[in-house]
């Protein structure tokens, strides 16, 4: 389908229109509850930013663990 993390991320910021995605869009990108995105947030596997009391993801980071790096 894409060819590499940076298409898929290009895809994600044209779909949602913003290159940091919310909690909610983070897990339905992933397939995975919130919960569980949290765990491995918590954990280390995925880095997000907090902006004020909210935590964003970056597309690139999302593309980079759907594409499996």
């Amino acid at each position: 389908m894409f060819e590499n993390i940076s298409n898929y991320a290009e895809s994600l910021r044209k779909q949602y229109g913003t290159a940091l995605l919310s909690k909610h869009q983070a897990a339905r990108e992933l397939s995975i509850s919130r919960a569980t995105l949290d765990r491995i947030r918590n954990s280390g596997e995925i880095r997000s930013k907090r902006i004020g009391s909210q935590v964003r993801f970056n597309v690139t980071e999302i593309a980079r663990i759907v594409m499996g790096g």
